[in-house]
């Protein structure tokens, strides 16, 4: 039976995103749940159920690609995409699905331990693939929860030095830093604090998305894992996290006008490792090509800024889809999900 609607899903270690795609292309909606894989298998397994009630009532071709196969809660990478593919392909119980494997094409459930090396996080892959096929040349810059992906491409082609995580981060296509769960100890050894440099101490007491919640740019939709220590999300929670981050106790009605200041130095310092990678991905391109800076992801906001401090044309996501204002900024956020439900479209 010829698919008629097409579901893009994008399996990470931190949330599931799902996209729905007609076969007209028209994105018609796009879902993230919170699924901290390190927690268990049932977490996925409850966000599959849970995702399953979006599903369109026609019949539907299921795209996948996957990167929580890296989650420390298995052995190895290779035996975490096994126990992923069987878990997907139960709970979803379609016959249509295929799963995305880069260069390799699509690839059936039951031969997903063959092409393991290609289908492991792929999911930028199908991303910057889709970008590419519809804008000259660009760099597409995917800020999520974890990590930051950096593609070049020109003339409909992938200018990527590296492929595995570890090739990507070789070459700063992947930054292992992101806007909710990386640690504020990854991003600065000291910030200025109280009219002097404070070192920060080597804990997990806060977030990144402490910082950004400080300074007002985390949406309330992408905040969805819990904190560094179970306690709230509110302003003088995240100030006493990020104080803690110094070896300072804040009291509950101290002012956070200090701490604000302090995450704003931190989500800075963020950007200015961002840009470096960016510098040099852009390098490895022509100096004569003038590249548009394509932001996807959560933090696309950081990609705005960053466009904006170099000089490079910013294009959202979003942009170059055929959606909906409401479901526009969930698409973005979905843009892996979208891509591989779009790409599935056009190779059925």
């Amino acid at each position: 039976m010829k698919a008629k609607a097409f579901i893009g899903w994008d399996i990470g270690g931190a949330h599931l995103k799902m996209a729905h795609v007609d076969i007209a292309g028209k994105v018609i909606a796009a879902h993230q749940f919170p699924t901290p894989i390190w927690q268990g298998l049932h977490i996925l397994e409850d966000a599959l159920a849970n995702a399953k009630k979006y599903f369109p009532t026609t019949s539907s071709m299921h795209a996948v690609t996957t990167t929580a196969e890296l989650s420390d809660i298995f052995r190895d990478r290779r035996i975490g995409l096994r126990e992923l593919v069987t878990k997907v392909t139960t709970i979803l119980n379609n016959k249509n699905m295929q799963f995305y494997a880069g260069p390799a094409g699509w690839i059936d459930a039951g031969k997903t331990d063959q092409h393991f090396n290609e289908i492991a996080s792929a999911n930028w892959h199908a991303t910057a693939s889709f970008i590419a096929g519809r804008l000259k040349e660009g760099i597409l810059v995917d800020i999520g929860s974890t990590t930051t992906d950096l593609i070049p491409f020109a003339e409909g082609r992938l200018l990527n030095q590296g492929y595995t995580d570890y090739e990507r981060l070789s070459c700063s296509e992947l930054v292992y830093s992101g806007m909710v769960r990386t640690p504020v100890m990854a991003i600065a050894s000291q910030a200025p604090v109280n009219g002097r440099w404070q070192p920060v101490v080597a804990e997990l007491f806060a977030t990144m998305a402490d910082v950004y919640r400080l300074t007002g740019e985390l949406q309330e939709q992408d905040d969805m894992l819990l904190t560094a220590d179970g306690a709230g999300k509110c302003l003088i929670d995240s100030a006493r996290r990020l104080a803690r981050m110094f070896a300072i106790d804040i009291s509950e009605k101290e002012n956070t006008d200090m701490w604000t200041k302090v995450a704003h130095y931190i989500a800075k310092s963020q950007l200015e490792k961002i840009c470096g990678a960016f510098d040099q991905v852009r390098s490895t391109m022509p100096a004569k090509m003038r590249p548009v800076v394509i932001g996807a992801g959560a933090g696309r906001f950081l990609v705005k800024k960053m466009a904006n401090n170099t000089g490079y044309t910013y294009m959202d996501f979003a942009e170059v889809l055929d959606v909906s204002a409401e479901v526009k900024s969930h698409a973005a956020r979905s843009a892996a999900a979208v891509a591989v439900a779009q790409l599935a479209r056009s190779a059925a």
